[in-house]
């Protein structure tokens, strides 16, 4: 039986993160120690480049397409690691 695997191009490994962050500035309002308004949402993907695990900051936009790629990179993992699943039930030993 043949199966195929189908998915979203292009795909995109890591992860989608927000963060709100302080300045230096001593005087700004994200310095307040009562309700500080801290500065952001800033989004940020986290990956690996070459080996190397990377955080990249992003704009909102490029993180919603981020998100759409990490998500049909996650489903070919999943169709993957269900392909093999099916693989190792069937081994030609176990009709033995």
């Amino acid at each position: 039986m043949k199966k195929s695997i189908e998915f979203d191009w292009p795909l995109l490994p890591g992860s989608i993160s927000t963060a709100e962050s302080q300045c230096g500035k001593e005087t700004c309002a994200c310095r307040r120690k009562s309700s500080p308004q801290l500065h952001g949402v800033y989004y940020r993907w986290t990956g690996s480049i070459n080996g190397k695990r990377t955080t990249k900051t992003i704009s909102k936009e490029d993180a919603l397409e981020c998100k759409r790629r990490i998500q049909s990179f996650r489903k070919l993992q999943t169709q993957i690691q269900n392909l093999l699943r099916e693989g190792i039930v069937s081994a030609p030993w176990t009709s033995r």
